[in-house]
């Protein structure tokens, strides 16, 4: 099987992601192949590129993403989280990762920028059977505590009544409101799986379902998990560790980053730390 890891950055998230890259090169012991998709116009440095054999991509902009805040009039939902489907549209950029480019390989491991990958690659998420599937964590039980009340209802707007009808009819009912949902700061999936649910249509859901709080997770769980029941949840443990986890923080026992596979905002390391 072949394999490829990806991330998505622009300049402002390049310190972020040169760290995940060298902790996958180091921590993680991966030696194939890295794509980093770069976004805003933003290009790898030559040496940084050639020094940890990255493969440089860029797709045309999301013109979708823009459409949409013109589209809700610059103004952010009534029960938006923070704003980010005003502020943070960039994050839609992240439905590259399924372009048809990555049939180049059986399959894809992505990582947000400034993940920490703390643990060998090969002993833990790459024995994961991840295939005809999409593996992502679950928000509310992959965790040394589950968390119950995070379930799909906390990702969508309510503000838009016909349009939430609409869209969750057009998803399997309003069922799904109350069930669980994966997370997307890192993923797996199987690339042929890109002929059930492709980038192109996740994209033209932008405009069809203007309704996600979270921007492309709330979307991409809409078609992967709840159109077409492709997610499966990691599970809470891989090598005598946390597979993954926010922070350790979230851990009422004493822990550090030593025990934690991949952690999205550490709290024992630091980006200076090596």
């Amino acid at each position: 099987m072949s394999t490829v890891f990806v991330l998505v950055t622009d300049a402002g998230y390049f310190t972020k992601c040169k760290k995940t890259i060298c902790d996958l090169r180091s921590r993680g012991q991966w030696t194939g192949e890295i794509v980093v998709i770069c976004i805003a116009g933003f290009t790898l440095p030559t040496t940084f590129k050639d020094f940890y054999e990255l493969r440089e991509i860029r797709f045309p902009e999301i013109e979708e993403k823009k459409i949409l805040v013109q589209k809700l009039h610059y103004t952010s939902f009534l029960d938006t989280i923070d704003g980010r489907e005003i502020n943070l549209i960039n994050q839609w950029e992240k439905l590259h990762v399924f372009d048809n480019y990555f049939l180049n390989w059986d399959r894809v491991v992505f990582f947000d920028a400034g993940l920490r990958v703390l643990d060998n690659v090969h002993d833990t998420i790459l024995l994961l059977d991840y295939k005809d599937s999409f593996l992502a964590p679950d928000d509310g039980g992959n965790f040394v505590i589950p968390n119950p009340n995070k379930l799909f209802h906390t990702q969508i707007s309510h503000t838009f009544k016909k349009i939430l009808l609409d869209t969750v009819n057009d998803f399997g009912g309003e069922q799904i409101l109350q069930e669980n949902y994966f997370l997307n700061c890192i993923w797996v999936y199987d690339t042929s799986i890109l002929s059930t649910c492709s980038k192109k249509d996740m994209i033209d859901g932008i405009l069809k379902y203007p309704i996600c709080k979270t921007n492309e997770m709330a979307l991409m769980n809409l078609f992967l998990h709840f159109r077409h029941r492709l997610w499966k949840p990691f599970p809470t443990h891989m090598n005598k560790k946390i597979l993954f986890d926010w922070s350790e923080l979230n851990n009422p026992g004493p822990s550090t980053w030593r025990d934690y596979c991949f952690i999205k905002y550490p709290w024992t390391i630091s980006f200076e730390d090596t």
